[in-house]
């Protein structure tokens, strides 16, 4: 007798609740205002690491909470007091708590937003006459949004755009004070493992 294939079970319809954990990589640009200058400091570079969180899931609706701690290579320059100095800020490490929540517009394609607050180290040394190393401590908040694609019951991919706009921050030289205040565009791609 011919032998009848069976056929696989159906994916879960909650694809996206429960725990789970993700490696991050993705391009940034940051606009640093600072007291020196009428114009930021422009800045550019990469952000990747891990991120994680757990999601809850009723039907098309998806609320979770996550959190994201990132090594940065974000890095500008600009030179001011008529060319004499340049501030060379260089973000190299970020971190953030946020909400997020979502709907279904197919059983395995979530579209989600995103918000809550964030964190960046930064290095900030100015060069030339009263210049010297610096760093400043930012914190603010953070929103954005993206998709995320469930592949099987256990791996998905997600892409998302988030806005960080931060406190500023004074830092001291040995010529002067100089306030900075950044804010920061991330574009990331991620894959994600539900346990």
């Amino acid at each position: 007798p011919p032998l009848i294939e069976e056929a696989p079970p159906p994916m879960s319809p909650n694809l996206f609740a429960g725990w789970w954990i993700g490696g991050t990589l993705g391009g940034a640009t940051a606009n640093f205002d600072f007291s020196q200058s009428s114009t930021p400091v422009d800045a550019s570079g990469v952000l990747g690491g891990i991120t994680g969180g757990y999601n809850w899931q009723s039907g098309p609706m998806v609320i979770g909470l996550e959190a994201d701690a990132l090594a940065a290579g974000i890095s500008g320059s600009k030179r001011f007091n008529h060319g004499a100095n340049s501030a060379n800020p260089d973000i190299d490490a970020m971190a953030d708590l946020r909400l997020r929540a979502g709907v279904t517009v197919m059983p395995r394609v979530l579209l989600f937003v995103t918000g809550g607050i964030a964190w960046a180290d930064v290095d900030l040394p100015v060069r030339g006459p009263g210049g010297g190393s610096g760093d400043g401590t930012f914190f603010g908040w953070t929103a954005g949004g993206g998709a995320e694609v469930a592949i099987n019951p256990n791996w998905s991919a997600r892409f998302d755009y988030q806005f960080t706009d931060f406190d500023s921050d004074t830092v001291s030289y040995p010529g002067g004070d100089v306030k900075y205040d950044p804010d920061v565009n991330t574009y990331r791609g991620t894959l994600i493992y539900k346990f």
